[in-house]
């Protein structure tokens, strides 16, 4: 029964043994053909990659920067030989000898806006001036502070001062300015008064003591601009409460001429000394006064 079967099954092991020997022929006959003709393209070298440094490693660097790597800025240059030297201090002003007086200033919270009124002896003017501006070929104005004025002398360049004489000193325990001598005003109508020419000299001579007698400080619109200079701290008994101003009084305009900044205020207080009549616009309580003193 074994045997049938083998029997049976060996016609197809044969053609199975002859079909393997055919291709082992075949193999053998085309080898040659299938064999690659140059030699494949080499691979390449893989690389490591480098390891993280310590900041140790770029210190080397670092101190080579104009800027080292904690952000701090290196001291200046200095030249040979100068290691040693002290810095220059700071120039200190000295009393003025020029022919000028300070007769009042204007301190801005902007150092460039700040006012000084200045007499020039040798003209008998009393004219503003902002710093920077030239002092009639003598001086140039530096800064301006409260009662002190700053000037570089043109002639020698030293930093030099002028400060207002005669300050009346107020005691902060309670005693108030020295006042001045009693002045007659009049009244002669609803706003209407009339003041004497001996009084405004008078007055206008002595800035120093007028000054102390009330503050004053820009009131400004939305833009920035001026609108109007509002009274601050009037003293009693003063010549600002002898000529009807109130605390928060505010005076837009003198004469039809808007103040809009404190050198205008100047050169319009200047220009008023020799006036007859002087009108003012002053806001009270939110509404517009017109004002009127005539100067006999």
């Amino acid at each position: 029964m074994n045997l049938n079967k083998f029997k049976k099954f060996l016609p197809y092991a044969l053609f199975i043994l002859i079909g393997y020997f055919l291709a082992d022929l075949v193999i053998l006959n085309y080898r040659d053909l299938m064999l690659p003709k140059e030699a494949p393209p080499s691979r390449p070298k893989r690389t490591n990659l480098p390891q993280s440094n310590g900041r140790g490693f770029y210190t080397p660097i670092t101190n080579r920067n104009i800027f080292n790597s904690d952000g701090l800025i290196p001291d200046a240059l200095v030249a040979k030989g100068q290691e040693n030297k002290s810095e220059q201090k700071e120039e200190i002003p000295v009393a003025s000898q020029l022919p000028l007086n300070l007769m009042g200033t204007i301190v801005h919270s902007n150092p460039e806006k700040s006012i000084a009124n200045i007499e020039i002896k040798s003209k008998n003017q009393v004219l503003p001036f902002s710093p920077k501006r030239e002092i009639d070929n003598m001086a140039t104005l530096v800064k301006v502070e409260r009662y002190k004025a700053i000037i570089r002398n043109t002639n020698n360049g030293r930093l030099e001062f002028i400060e207002m004489k005669n300050l009346t000193k107020i005691n902060f325990a309670g005693a108030k300015a020295e006042a001045v001598a009693p002045t007659e005003i009049k009244v002669t109508g609803a706003n209407k008064y009339e003041i004497k020419r001996s009084d405004v000299i008078k007055y206008t001579s002595d800035m120093a003591n007028v000054l102390q007698q009330a503050a004053m400080a820009p009131r400004k619109k939305a833009n920035g601009e001026i609108d109007c200079f509002k009274f601050l701290a009037i003293q009693p008994d003063s010549i600002y409460t002898k000529l009807s101003f109130q605390n928060g009084d505010c005076i837009k305009s003198v004469n039809g001429e808007s103040i809009d900044n404190p050198a205008k205020a100047m050169e319009l207080y200047n220009a008023l000394k020799s006036s007859s009549q002087i009108n003012l616009k002053v806001e009270r309580d939110g509404k517009d006064q017109d004002m009127e003193y005539n100067i006999r």
